[in-house]
């Protein structure tokens, strides 16, 4: 029986939008195959500039937190701050990267979309705040999909008309991007707008949602998470008002992503994208696969401080920023100083060990990316004694994991499936993480009959 006209028209309507997609990434990668000779040399050129401005930058970065720390303003653009009690339990993600549908869709493909929904449910019901550090919706992300290659063609087309129209057009494309993002991840989009409504819901801007540095489309966002601005810090602080400890995104001083100087980091993701959605090419996938989320709940993934090429600011891991550096600057081997609970780098880490063999004690990094199966994170535990925790929630029906789950782990049920966290320590030489085998109370505690726990009380208490 034929079909009806309609659904002919639309199937001769789809065909037709994905072969001009495949056009147009033929004609990006032929275009990008003819200037790679003068491109390589330029992007060589560009990388070892901006390495050297970032490496004059990372001095400064202590400096910007102790300012924090003293509640002084910053320079703009990265001087929005938000102050809350560090009492105040948290739950700290970053990097999730969430995208529209098609081949750019990670959490999808990684099928942390319903796990991540459930680990929102699970610190709500324990009265925690969330705080989503950066990399949060993905607007550097292109291809995948005939709207992908609209996109990116749109992209492009807004960056070429001058004036108040360009901005206008890019303005208007960006907010239906977030829109369609926020459709294609409407479980986590409905139970953030439910924490921002509550006012526990927070974000930090990061380097590929970086559009949010502009004040409008980061209002845009906040009018859809019930009302939480986007930030570039957050500074928990103390009873006598001094930091505890301060969450940013951590790309600040990236040769490759900060704020006026990200032009290569686009471009290798742009790259990237292209390559992989040539027809017939045999491109290297982007995700990490399951033997990567092994690898970390195993303990075989280093806890380590990154070092980059000292002339072109970036590893074969394509990591750019200089940890080490960091480490120098901050005086990282003192315990004094608040935390500084950082992402971009996709490893979680816990006080890192630096190529000295000294751990880098007041630095805790979230990690994601994402992993198979896997979220990570950091939690803030609150109370009288605040510090961090790193965590991970995964699905424990992967192959492999069940015999690495602890007995009494906290669990979620979801239909046939369950969600478990472990908690992640240092080994011994600290130059891993590992399980922590003993880390199995009910933590965060779960919500008694009225609703709330004490976690849950000393948090409205403080608003």
């Amino acid at each position: 029986m034929p079909r009806p006209a309609s659904k002919t028209a639309r199937a001769l309507v789809d065909r037709a939008a994905r072969a001009a997609a495949d056009i147009w990434a033929v004609v990006k990668f032929a275009t990008s195959a003819v200037i790679s000779p003068v491109g390589v040399l330029f992007v060589a050129w560009r990388a070892a500039r901006n390495y050297a401005l970032a490496k004059e930058r990372i001095p400064e970065f202590p400096a910007q937190i102790a300012a924090l720390d003293s509640r002084l303003g910053l320079p703009a653009p990265n001087n929005r701050v938000r102050r809350l009690p560090d009492h105040i339990p948290m739950f700290i993600s970053s990097d999730l990267h969430r995208c529209f549908p098609g081949r750019r869709d990670v959490c999808e493909h990684q099928d942390v979309k319903r796990l991540y929904a459930a680990v929102l449910d699970h610190y709500a019901d324990a009265g925690w705040d969330v705080v989503e550090n950066g990399d949060v919706e993905d607007y550097w992300m292109v291809g995948g999909s005939p709207y992908g290659q609209w996109y990116d063609a749109a992209r492009v087309l807004g960056r070429l008309v001058p004036g108040r129209a360009g901005l206008g057009l890019r303005r208007a494309l960006f907010r239906r991007h977030l829109r369609l993002i926020m459709e294609n991840n409407v479980g986590v989009a409905v139970r953030i707008a439910r924490l921002g409504r509550a006012g526990r819901y927070h974000r930090t801007v990061g380097n590929h949602d970086d559009v949010y540095l502009d004040r409008t489309l980061a209002a845009n966002l906040a009018a859809r998470c019930g009302g939480s601005e986007p930030v570039d810090f957050i500074v928990l602080y103390e009873p006598d008002g001094s930091a505890s400890a301060v969450i940013t995104h951590g790309h600040q001083t990236d040769g490759w992503n900060a704020a006026g100087r990200s032009g290569l980091g686009r471009l290798a993701t742009w790259v990237g994208n292209t390559i992989s959605d040539v027809p017939g090419l045999e491109s290297p996938d982007s995700m990490l696969p399951l033997s990567a989320t092994l690898d970390l709940l195993e303990g075989r993934l280093p806890n380590r401080l990154l070092q980059v090429n000292t002339r072109f600011g970036t590893n074969t891991k394509y990591d750019s920023v200089d940890e080490e550096l960091l480490f120098d600057a901050f005086g990282g081997a003192a315990a004094a100083g608040p935390w500084l609970l950082m992402g971009h780098t996709h490893l979680p880490v816990l006080q890192p060990m630096s190529r000295t063999g000294v751990p880098w004690r007041r630095y805790a990094n979230s990690g994601n990316g994402t992993w198979a199966g896997m979220v990570t994170g950091v939690e803030w535990t609150g109370g009288a004694d605040p510090h961090p925790v790193v965590v991970a929630w995964l699905w424990t029906d992967l192959p492999g994991v069940a015999d690495l789950i602890p007995a009494g782990a906290i669990s979620i049920t979801l239909g046939d499936r369950q969600v478990a966290r472990v908690v992640m320590r240092r080994s011994a030489s600290g130059t891993k993480l590992e399980i922590d085998p003993s880390a199995t109370e009910q933590w965060p505690p779960a919500p008694t009959a009225a609703g709330t726990t004490p976690a849950a009380a000393a948090a409205a208490a403080a608003r």
